[in-house]
């Protein structure tokens, strides 16, 4: 029985339960008794109780299936956050994914991994899907076989396009890797994942950290304005529907999961300027609505957010609005 199954008779007469223990996360625990960890939505939706399915807490229950009728009243439960607040006007919309993959994460400093790639037996530069990789701690960790590790690389400072104030600091998520054994500061283990070339050099971690985001629509009536700041992939210089793009609103500017931007436009569509410089406002034109996204990793100054549509191609550089 994994290490923290609850007992039988304990809240789980329909099915599997789990008490958390530290470390846990809904990733690793759809892995572990799901064996596939992108379940880790439908665990989240089966748990009403846990509000944000990034943070769970030792001492928690979750279920790994919907839980027994009047099994919550049990359970200690927090104060509602505002986004919970807002769940009963969420809407998931029938042209877009339930959950995505980020794989431009941004972060006030450098993202510290606990590892290394240092070698590989594969005589080629570029790592792919099943290829054994050398891992080299290169700080104390927790980090256990078995366990699946992002595969991070780091893209610099990310700067607004305006104002060129730096927003953040990119990461790149290039795959993901498993532990298959380890000795002190010394590890073996194999790809298991990539969106891109896998390079020896690449960090591992940190633990806890994914990419996947449930995607749904939150309806709001805040009004905000502002950028697109860059797109994803990072070396891509447009965007078009089912993309994600970088705008510069976050929890900061009271921003959540859910909302819903649109990208708009001031120009005359044919004029060379347009052609040369998408992006660029001709004064005294009408607003013209190109495309829009929803927001699915929220950070504090900075959000990926979705294209659902777009009757352009997005660049950086683009306005965008809330109303």
């Amino acid at each position: 029985m994994p290490e923290g199954l609850l007992g039988e008779g304990e809240h789980n007469s329909e099915g599997i339960s789990h008490k958390v223990v530290e470390g846990d996360t809904l990733w690793k625990l759809a892995e572990t008794y799901l064996g596939d960890s992108g379940q880790w939505p439908s665990v989240w939706a089966a748990n009403v109780h846990i509000e944000n399915p990034h943070w769970i807490f030792p001492g928690e229950v979750v279920f790994l299936k919907a839980p027994p009728v009047g099994a919550l009243g049990a359970l200690p439960v927090r104060e509602a956050s505002q986004e919970t607040k807002l769940a009963a006007l969420i809407e998931r919309p029938a042209d877009l994914p339930s959950t995505v993959a980020v794989y431009t994460l941004v972060t006030p400093g450098p993202l510290e991994g606990w590892g290394v790639i240092e070698s590989s037996m594969v005589q080629a530069g570029m790592l792919s899907p099943l290829d054994d990789i050398s891992i080299r701690l290169t700080k104390d960790s927790a980090a256990r076989p078995g366990e699946t590790f992002l595969i991070l690389r780091s893209q610099g400072k990310l700067r607004h396009p305006k104002t060129k104030k730096v927003l953040g600091h990119l990461t790149w998520v290039v795959g993901a890797a498993q532990l298959n054994w380890r000795e002190g500061r010394q590890a073996m283990g194999h790809i298991v994942k990539a969106s891109g070339e896998v390079l020896r050099g690449d960090m591992l971690g940190p633990p806890g950290e994914f990419n996947m985001r449930p995607v749904y629509l939150v309806k709001s009536d805040k009004k905000m304005k502002g950028w697109v700041v860059g797109t994803e992939p990072l070396h891509a210089s447009m965007a078009g529907g089912q993309h994600m793009v970088l705008v510069d609103k976050g929890t900061a500017d009271g921003a959540v999961p859910g909302n819903l931007f649109h990208i708009v436009r001031m120009q005359d569509g044919l004029s060379f300027e347009s052609v040369l410089k998408p992006a660029v406002v001709h004064e005294g034109l009408p607003r013209h609505v190109v495309g829009a996204c929803t927001l699915v990793d929220v950070r504090a100054n900075v959000s990926s957010c979705l294209l659902r549509w777009s009757s352009r191609e997005i660049v950086v550089g683009d306005s965008i609005e809330m109303e």
